[in-house]
């Protein structure tokens, strides 16, 4: 898990959990513990928090004065354990993806 924590860029605006992954790394070693619960509770159980998967969309001006909706870049603003989660599940199924789709699909 600390491998994919690290992987994530860190200077990201916050999250909707109020934290960016510069944060949670620079508190590793404080944070661990509870980052690890919950990523094996999820890994048992399948679920989490409702509050874990919650999103938010922000609209960031592409120009100066932005008049047109086309002038604005949407970004969605994804909590840091539901990304953490989302991380190390794609790494996993990585590993055995060729085993499951043929090469020329």
């Amino acid at each position: 898990m600390k491998e994919v924590e690290w992987q994530c860029e860190g200077s990201k605006s916050l999250s909707p959990d109020g934290f960016n992954f510069n944060f949670i790394k620079s508190n590793w070693d404080t944070l661990k513990k509870d980052i690890k619960d919950v990523v094996h509770f999820f890994q048992e159980s399948g679920c989490f928090s409702k509050g874990c998967n919650a999103s938010f969309i922000a609209l960031v001006p592409k120009v100066k004065d932005p008049n047109t909706l086309d002038q604005f870049r949407p970004i969605s603003l994804v909590g840091a354990i539901y990304k953490i989660i989302t991380k190390v599940l794609s790494c996993r199924i990585k590993e055995v993806l060729s085993l499951v789709i043929d090469e020329n699909q």
